[in-house]
């Protein structure tokens, strides 16, 4: 018969192995917001070069756009309404008079195979605002359009098309607009690849279109960040993990949980340089996102479903009542 006090030494060592691991691993999470990064700057020594936002007519998108132009990059705004991106596209001229400021036209949601003319068009924009060469090129790729098509949905009731938007818009998009201009960024090393993901890649009931574009989103940034450090390209890349944000059309007001959008895009890129592939943008989306680390998984899934069913409900509610 084998004593008890056989494996207490056994134990204890592996209690405090895992101790101190998730310590470890907690300090190097707290410490991206103990001490902000300064590195984004490496990007853009000569306050000539140029960064692309996508979806930047609204939300996270324009406050990523807000907070380049305001760190002395150029930028490129992406979005699929014209008119809407020369009116932002003014107001950033207004704001930041020392930085010149572009639009590219495409539809995330409808994508076709002209993507591949955005690397011409792109050079065309730098050419044109006489930043070309050694003077500033596309040192900086934000991968932010996204959003769900059909938010607190059953998986049945979604139509093929609903599907193919989700996915587009939030995954297929990013993936080639990235593999198009790949190119550029390594033509002008340094370079920056941000993904805008979310925490749904965790996996959210109700949410299974959208979830899954998320996930793809973080292993794309993961296997993307392999494959430049393999080819020994000086591309960083990294992907942003994103909680609930106060952004127009969506009716929730901006408290210490909940960002405004430029306070989320200073955040995230004050990240840059970390040196980890996916990290959280905002300090209070992190400290929320340990539960979801160290609490029993079934919990936090029946928590998340009771959250999203009442969004449920109450889309239901305002449907009759119109």
């Amino acid at each position: 018969m084998i004593e008890l006090g056989t494996y207490t030494k056994p134990l204890a060592y592996l209690g405090l192995f895992t101790l101190g691991k998730n310590l470890l691993s907690i300090t190097r999470q707290a410490t991206n917001f103990l001490l902000p990064s300064t590195l984004l700057q490496r990007y853009n020594p000569t306050q000539k070069n140029w960064a692309l936002v996508t979806g930047a007519t609204d939300g996270i998108g324009f406050g990523f756009a807000q907070e380049l132009c305001a760190r002395g990059f150029n930028v490129i705004l992406h979005g699929r309404n014209s008119s809407k991106l020369q009116r932002r596209r003014r107001e950033l001229e207004a704001l930041f008079p020392a930085v010149h400021v572009a639009v590219l036209v495409r539809d995330a949601q409808n994508l076709t195979a002209d993507i591949d003319d955005v690397d011409a068009e792109v050079r065309d924009i730098i050419r044109s605002n006489g930043t070309v060469g050694s003077q500033g090129g596309l040192t900086v790729l934000i991968n932010n359009v996204g959003g769900e098509t059909k938010p607190a949905t059953l998986l049945k009731e979604y139509t093929y098309q609903d599907v193919q938007d989700t996915l587009s818009r939030n995954a297929t998009f990013a993936f080639h607009i990235t593999r198009v201009l790949a190119e550029q960024l390594e033509e002008n090393a340094p370079g920056l690849v941000m993904n805008v993901s979310s925490v749904a890649a965790l996996g959210l009931p109700y949410l299974s279109t959208y979830s899954a574009s998320k996930g793809f989103v973080d292993s794309f940034t993961k296997s993307l960040r392999a494959e430049f450090a393999a080819e020994g390209k000086e591309v960083e890349v990294m992907g942003l993990r994103v909680a609930e944000v106060s952004t127009p059309g969506y009716d929730v007001k901006a408290n210490l949980f909940i960002p405004e959008a430029r306070v989320l895009a200073a955040a995230g890129l004050d990240r840059v340089g970390c040196g980890q592939d996916i990290v959280w943008a905002y300090f209070w989306h992190w400290l929320q996102g340990l539960s979801f680390e160290y609490l029993p998984h079934s919990m936090l899934m029946k928590i998340a479903a009771m959250k999203i069913k009442a969004i449920r409900a109450d889309q239901e509610a305002k449907a009759k009542s119109s």
